[in-house]
């Protein structure tokens, strides 16, 4: 049986780029989480890295640039969650209930990695000019939510759901989440009104019910949140 040849190691001058390239980031994402992503610039980037400004456009072209792959990241790491969360789910619906609920732990757990990524979704102005890294955030997003959509399908597949386009509906319970959670830091202000956790969780079943999902169905997927 013939042998794969070993990955080759990353090069040095490769493996202190990339280390360069996460430094910087670091400094970013500590500073959007911490004043937003209307205090980031290129030279408070860089002094936070302890780099110049002149320096940091040898990794990244342009704030923009930056401001993509800072958000770019926070989504990978909500994507890990998600595929965690999953990993171990019965059946499609089961699956699709959960990768919702790590949404909703997402926002509770990382409450500044959610608020940069609902304030590059949410805010009307244009954040991101250059239209390649737009596209970088958006195919990031979309990225994120394919495992929702594979879910939505294979529940579909498997009658748990009537036909429908697997992607809006992915989309759908994302923007439906976006919205009930944004409600968070309101919470406080109208305790016996406001309980984005219950929201969230009837805004999956509501679309899950009108989808086509039987009751007790959804009763068995929304079971283990409970326990």
């Amino acid at each position: 049986m013939p042998h794969e040849a070993p990955t080759p190691a990353p090069k040095p001058r490769t493996r202190r780029r990339r280390a360069n390239v996460e430094r910087i980031l670091d400094a970013a994402t500590d500073l959007a989480f911490e004043e937003g992503i209307d205090a980031l610039s290129m030279q408070r980037v860089a002094d936070r890295a302890d780099y110049t400004a002149g320096a940091l456009y040898r990794y990244f072209s342009s704030k923009d640039a930056l401001l993509a792959a800072v958000v770019v990241r926070v989504i990978a790491r909500l994507k890990a969650r998600v595929a965690a969360a999953s990993a171990d789910s019965p059946g499609p619906l089961q699956t699709i209930v959960a990768q919702a609920d790590a949404y909703r732990r997402f926002a509770a757990e990382e409450p500044h990695g959610y608020a940069l990524v609902a304030h590059l979704v949410g805010d009307p102005r244009v954040l991101l000019q250059d239209e390649n890294d737009a596209r970088a955030v958006m195919e990031a997003v979309v990225d994120a939510l394919t495992p929702l959509a594979v879910a939505l399908q294979s529940a579909t597949d498997a009658g748990a759901l009537a036909p429908g386009d697997v992607r809006e509906r992915a989309l759908l319970l994302f923007t439906g989440l976006q919205g009930a959670l944004q409600l968070r830091k309101q919470q406080r202000m109208a305790p016996g009104l406001i309980d984005t956790d219950h929201m969230a969780r009837a805004m999956v079943r509501s679309l899950l019910a009108g989808w086509g999902a039987h009751a007790d169905a959804l009763e068995a997927a929304f079971r283990p949140l409970d326990a």
